[in-house]
C-alpha cells in the first residue's frame, strides 16, 4: 500500500515538472532586474600573517606486546 502511494506521488511530481515554462503563470511587474542595478562582483583576497611556530600532535597507535594498544604522541612544531 505504501509503495503504491509513493509511486503515485512520484508520477504526479514528474508530470508536473515536465510542464512547459509558458504554461506557468507570470507574476505581474518586472521580475527581471534592470541592467543599471547589476553590479560587478568583487573578489576580495585576504592573507593572514602567522607569527610564531605552529605545532601539531601526531598520534601513532600500534600493537605492543600481548596485543595491547600503544599510543605514541609526538609534537611537531614548524
Amino acid at each position: 500500500m505504501r509503495a503504491i502511494v509513493l509511486g503515485i506521488a512520484a508520477a504526479l511530481a514528474t508530470g508536473l515538472s515536465l510542464a512547459p515554462a509558458s504554461a506557468l503563470p507570470v507574476a505581474p511587474g518586472g521580475t527581471v532586474a534592470p541592467a543599471v542595478s547589476v553590479e560587478q562582483a568583487q573578489y576580495v583576497t585576504r592573507r593572514v600573517v602567522r607569527r610564531g611556530p605552529r605545532c601539531v600532535v601526531k598520534v601513532t597507535r600500534t600493537r605492543g606486546p600481548f596485543g595491547r594498544v600503544v599510543v605514541r604522541k609526538v609534537r611537531r612544531c614548524f
